[in-house]
């Protein structure tokens, strides 16, 4: 079985982003804001989505 994502609400997204990007290693793979609703949705990962959930 594996894991093909999982949502986390962070109160600072920058800050997520430099521990998920720096520290662990993972992508930014897209980011997709909706100033409507005041948030950002952000994938990371360690590839491809059509490749590595």
């Amino acid at each position: 079985m594996r894991i093909l994502h999982t949502m986390l609400r962070v109160g600072d997204l920058e800050k997520s982003l430099d521990f998920y990007t720096r520290v662990l290693g993972m992508t930014l793979l897209r980011r997709q804001d909706y100033p409507d609703g005041k948030f950002t949705l952000a994938f990371v990962g360690y590839g491809p989505e059509d490749t590595h959930p």
